[in-house]
C-alpha cells in the first residue's frame, strides 16, 4: 500500500471510531517513533492537552508498549490498554508493528464496551 493510501485509511479509521459512539472525543495514529499520522477530535470539543502535552502522552505509551514488546514472549501479544484518569479514558491499541491507535473518551462511559466497539471495527 502506497504512503498516501494509508493515510486516506487512517483518516478513514478515524472517522469511523469517533463514529462509534458519542463519549468519543478524540482519535489519533501515531508511528512507533511518536510521529502523529493522522488525529481527529469530535466536532465542538477541545482537547485537554496543548501540541507539546500530546506529544509526552504519546512517548508515555511508547515507553509502555515497549515494555509490553519486550514481555510479551511471558505474557503474549497486547490486545489493547486502558487506562482511567479523573477527567478522561484513554485506550490504546495496535494497529499493526509500525502504528498505534490512541483513543479518549469522557469519563463517565465503559471504556470495554468503547474497546470492544474499537477492535470489532479493526477486524473488519
Amino acid at each position: 500500500m502506497s504512503a498516501g493510501a494509508q493515510i486516506m485509511e487512517f483518516v478513514k479509521l478515524c472517522e469511523s471510531v469517533l463514529d462509534l459512539d458519542p463519549m468519543i472525543r478524540f482519535v489519533t495514529i501515531f508511528d512507533m517513533k511518536g510521529k502523529i499520522i493522522q488525529s481527529k477530535h469530535r466536532e465542538g470539543l477541545t482537547g485537554l492537552l496543548n501540541k507539546k502535552e500530546s506529544h509526552k502522552s504519546i512517548n508515555e505509551i511508547l515507553i509502555s508498549n515497549k515494555t509490553h514488546l519486550e514481555l510479551s514472549n511471558k505474557y503474549g501479544k497486547e490486545g489493547y490498554s486502558i487506562s482511567v484518569f479523573e477527567k478522561i479514558v484513554r485506550m490504546t491499541t495496535p494497529l499493526d508493528k509500525k502504528h498505534i491507535l490512541y483513543v479518549t473518551t469522557d469519563i463517565d462511559v465503559d471504556p470495554f464496551t468503547i474497546i470492544n466497539k474499537v477492535t470489532k471495527l479493526l477486524e473488519k
